[in-house]
């Protein structure tokens, strides 16, 4: 009787298409020379990215410092308007609390108070009770702390009395009519990226300029 062939059965020495068993089960790896190539791709990444996530993070803190002064610049237009007398924006030089409220103790207050409230919190603002920074005469309200890292690097504004008095405050008026005092105010970064803001007095409107 004549033998069967091996390879008929898949044993040993058969083949599989133009692979042999051995080379079937042999596994690809990398080589040392391309794990150090891709290291060092790495850091040259890495080295070129980090100072552009840098300046962007930097950056951010002015944009939001911006958006805060012109979110409760805005808010205190409002409530002037609305409650019929002069609300007044703050910012202290030195603990960088940004400010707002009127001048006495009345307040808005049922359904449409309540629904302020709720606006400003998430807008980032909270209540303006348990800040411990000296309000001068305000009647704080709402608050908020710009971002650390920056300095204020020029304001301008026609002062009065009450801006004399309280030197570590800067005060803006908003009145019934709509209208405001004219102030500019520069912030600046640590890198000397600055953020320039201003306001029109007559609509209340205001302008941001970003500088180096």
């Amino acid at each position: 009787m004549k033998k069967p062939d091996p390879s008929q059965f898949g044993i040993a020495g058969a083949t599989f298409g133009n692979r042999t068993p051995a080379t079937a089960t042999r596994r690809e790896a990398f080589t040392l020379i391309e794990v150090v190539m891709v290291m060092v791709l790495i850091v040259i990444i890495t080295g070129i990215s980090m100072p552009y996530l840098g300046g962007t993070l930097k950056g951010s803190k002015l944009k939001t410092s911006a958006r805060a002064v012109r979110r409760i610049t805005r808010y205190a237009r409002s409530m002037a308007i609305m409650r019929e007398e002069t609300m007044t924006v703050a910012l202290n030089r030195d603990t960088f609390e940004l400010f707002m409220g009127g001048t006495s103790a009345a307040q808005t207050g049922g359904a449409d108070g309540e629904l302020d409230q709720d606006v400003l919190k998430r807008l980032g603002y909270v209540d303006g009770e348990g800040s411990s920074s000296s309000t001068g005469t305000i009647d704080k309200e709402v608050h908020v702390f710009l971002p650390d890292g920056l300095t204020i690097k020029d304001f301008d504004k026609n002062r009065t009395t009450e801006d004399d008095e309280y030197e570590h405050l800067l005060l803006i008026r908003f009145y019934p009519n709509g209208q405001c005092e004219w102030f500019k105010l520069e912030l600046e970064d640590t890198k000397g990226s600055g953020v320039l803001l201003e306001i029109d007095p007559i609509s209340g409107k205001m302008t941001s300029e970003f500088t180096q």
